[in-house]
């Protein structure tokens, strides 16, 4: 078998390096930040005062606001410390996906002439295995049992592959992992969605902004940002009460109530977990990631909270739960109970952010709710 070499040098050609400059200019786009109220007519006074911060017309989420995959694949060509030469003649990009972020990726490897692979977990609506411009990607899917849990196996089995495929003259399996191994590099991009957000509002005015725990990448991105560039802010992070496991977190190093206190079962029951419908906002199950510990250490979330609707309420009313569980259940947002409207305009992650930010709204404070997807990801 032949043995691998570290690679030698840094430097890329000056057409590569020009290219990655082009894409990463072609590939930043704007977010849209309006009122709730402005948008829409005859909604409550609490709905109508939320800021949104929409990603949802870009391609790959707030990946794709200034494409975090770009410098992460630029820092790959680059690595001295990689067994590796990455380009587009030996590499194939692969990247585990939850959510939006395939398309970013895929937006960006395409550009930068990758073939690439993106790995999903199964059992999700069809619309969130589909690019939006209707391209052809390659997915890999894992067990929808599994969930997130099932991504890395995959992925580490694909690149352990990687020594015999050299010696086979094939291209090696080489992942940006964003939320893994670049997770610096992906804050540092992402910051551009707070700063927009920032830019955008009277940053004397006390600032809440309420965005979705998933991989912690809003989180530390947004979050960070707005908290270093405005006087007053506060980050609220949102779950599902299906799995609950990033609030057991928080709660036990803010020696807050447990999840098992509050709700008589442990984080990611399985009967909760077949309603659960927020693709890409939970902490995922069992997987390791450092923007959650980034996110969850020091004083960047404020407040924690957890989010219901009526199909997951129902469920957990059929558990062997008492009194006071259910009507903590109850007494959290319910995004069942928006209007019409904002339901048939929004995902799901979105709407519950919608109506966790509605709790805050009456408080003096300009309060921003992260909007991550349309209702068309959800069908």
């Amino acid at each position: 078998m032949t043995e691998i070499q570290p690679r030698e040098g840094i430097h890329l050609p000056n057409a590569r390096e020009e290219l990655f400059q082009r894409v990463e200019h072609e590939l930043q786009d704007k977010v849209q930040i309006y009122r709730l109220g402005d948008r829409f007519e005859g909604l409550s006074s609490e709905l109508a005062k939320i800021q949104i911060l929409d990603v949802t017309q870009v391609l790959g989420c707030h990946y794709g606001v200034k494409n975090v995959f770009v410098p992460i694949i630029h820092h790959l060509e680059r690595d001295p410390n990689s067994p590796f030469k990455v380009n587009p003649d030996t590499a194939i990009l692969v990247e585990p996906s939850t959510g939006n972020g395939f398309v970013a990726f895929s937006e960006a490897a395409d550009r930068l002439s990758y073939e690439h692979i993106v790995i999903m977990p199964d059992g999700m609506p069809e619309s969130r295995y589909k690019h939006p411009q209707g391209k052809e990607v390659k997915i890999i899917r894992t067990s929808a049992e599994g969930y997130a849990t099932g991504m890395p196996p995959k992925l580490k089995a694909m690149i352990n592959q990687n020594r015999l495929r050299v010696s086979n003259g094939e291209k090696v399996y080489i992942s940006p992992n964003h939320a893994i191994s670049s997770a610096d590099i992906t804050v540092e991009a992402m910051s551009e969605v707070g700063r927009q957000l920032t830019s955008s509002l009277n940053t004397d005015i006390p600032l809440r902004v309420v965005l979705s725990m998933g991989n912690g990448a809003s989180l530390c991105s947004i979050g960070e940002f707005v908290k270093r560039n405005s006087k007053n802010a506060n980050v609220v992070a949102t779950e599902s009460l299906a799995y609950g496991g990033g609030y057991d977190r928080f709660a036990s190093y803010k020696g807050l109530p447990s999840y098992k206190q509050l709700y008589g079962i442990e984080p990611g029951n399985e009967v909760l977990m077949k309603k659960f419908d927020t693709y890409g906002t939970n902490a995922p199950l069992g997987v390791k990631l450092p923007l959650q510990e980034r996110a969850f250490r020091g004083d960047l979330i404020d407040e924690y909270v957890l989010f219901t609707n009526d199909p997951l309420l129902n469920e957990f009313a059929s558990l062997d739960i008492n009194d006071e569980n259910l009507q903590n259940s109850l007494n959290l947002p319910n995004h069942s109970k928006l209007p019409q409207v904002i339901f048939d305009t929004y995902g799901n992650s979105t709407l519950a952010n919608i109506a966790v930010a509605s709790k805050y709204t009456d408080n003096g404070e300009e309060v921003v709710a992260m909007a991550y997807d349309g209702r068309a990801n959800y069908s």
